[in-house]
């Protein structure tokens, strides 16, 4: 079997920011239609949104991981499968797909990947500016968030 010498990256720009997952976790990238809140789920689930008959979940990735808001700005949906089921991931723009030699893949300072929610498994640079490589299924861990419901005084 050969072993894998690169991987193919989606590139997407939150609030002027570069940030890139796994091309073979998105399912399809659509443009972002109004989501329907519902009660009593974590901040930064945005809401709902009907797929082609399919509800799931939208996500502003800049709230989980405790970096702002990106609602106001967001033009797109990443699709992804999570664990089993499609979540959206709402983003500015989707900028480009690549292929991406492993040995380009920083791995991220130990002081970025440290907090309380990890979820950067590289550093990439594109273009001369430095790209995050997202770990969705850390950063989406029952784990992480059973941690992060804890930090917020959540768990009952």
């Amino acid at each position: 079997m050969a072993e894998v010498t690169q991987v193919q990256l989606v590139l997407f720009e939150l609030q002027g920011e570069l940030y890139a997952v796994e091309a073979a976790r998105v399912q399809e990238i659509v443009a972002r239609q109004p989501e329907t809140r519902v009660p009593r789920t974590p901040g930064y689930v945005v809401g709902i949104v009907n797929l082609r008959g399919r509800v799931i979940p939208t996500v502003d990735l800049l709230r989980r991981f405790g970096l702002g808001d990106s609602t106001g700005t967001a033009t797109q949906v990443v699709v992804v499968e999570l664990r089993g089921s499609l979540v959206g991931f709402i983003v500015d723009l989707v900028t480009e797909v690549l292929n991406v030699p492993l040995n380009k893949m920083e791995p991220p300072p130990e002081t970025v990947v440290a907090g309380p929610v990890r979820s950067v498994s590289a550093i990439l640079e594109v273009g001369g500016r430095l790209a995050s490589v997202l770990d969705l299924d850390l950063a989406f861990s029952p784990e992480e968030m059973q941690q992060e419901e804890a930090l917020q005084g959540h768990v009952s």
